[in-house]
């Protein structure tokens, strides 16, 4: 692949693990490969929104994000967290339409929102995408050109340099190893969505935009990904709570 920039490496941990000092231990295993990678990779973890503030407290060589924001800037929400909070606290990263938020009733007017939102609070803020079903007739890509229409049109272009777009294909979230895209495959989508961020901000803009894979990724997947499916970077769900294995795809991306 042709490398623009850095690599992403980004670990989504959910609602993962069970205890602060188990996600210490993640952190501190993972910190050792990042540190070693870090001319040429950057890691984000997104741990859940109580152990960000903890896991904050030390300097390490990864970048810490939150796994969603408010969309309201504040006001009478009782239980949100408004993105200049996890800002305050340590987040310099946020993940916005993952689609698990989406099924629990995230519109595409709330990923709007909470782009606003994060990207107004100084966060890099990475945008889910991705398609429910294939089909052969090529709707999924109407699919997929709406929810980034949707995300970005009104986003001020001063905000473009801040924003990752992480396509997951939502059929293959959660699911088996073998489901996840062919590079073949995410290549095109590659592709596809450089062609709809060029035409809201043309095409030098729309080149530097980071652009992950996210859908059941695990070290083998990863490495064919990152060879041959041009992203620049992967969105890893629970093999990302694996220290070893997570590890293992931030010293491969360094290799690329």
């Amino acid at each position: 692949m042709i490398r623009r920039g850095k690599l992403y490496i980004v670990g989504n941990w959910k609602m993962n693990p069970d205890t602060y000092d188990e996600a210490r231990h993640i952190a501190t295993v993972v910190c050792r490969s990042a540190r070693s990678a870090q001319r040429t990779v950057t890691t984000v973890i997104c741990p859940p929104a109580p152990f960000l503030a903890l896991l904050a407290r030390s300097r390490r060589p990864i970048c810490l994000g939150t796994q969603d924001v408010s969309s309201a800037f504040d006001g009478a929400y009782t239980g949100e967290i408004a993105a200049r909070h996890m800002r305050s606290v340590g987040a310099t990263y946020a993940i916005v339409g993952h689609s698990e938020r989406r099924r629990s009733g995230d519109t595409d007017t709330t990923v709007r929102e909470k782009t606003l939102r994060s990207l107004e609070a100084g966060l890099k803020t990475i945008i889910c995408v991705g398609e429910e079903s294939r089909d052969d007739h090529g709707a999924f890509l109407s699919f997929v050109r709406n929810q980034l229409l949707e995300a970005l049109s009104a986003l001020p272009k001063k905000h473009c340099s801040d924003v990752i777009i992480a396509y997951e294909p939502v059929w293959a979230v959660g699911g088996n190893y073998q489901d996840a895209l062919s590079p073949d495959h995410i290549h095109q989508m590659v592709i596809f969505i450089r062609k709809v961020l060029s035409e809201l901000w043309g095409r030098a803009d729309a080149m530097r935009v980071p652009i992950l894979y996210g859908g059941s990724v695990d070290l083998e997947n990863a490495k064919r990904i990152l060879a041959s499916g041009e992203v620049n970077g992967l969105l890893v769900g629970r093999r990302s709570l694996d220290a070893t294995e997570f590890s293992s795809m931030i010293r491969y991306a360094a290799t690329i």
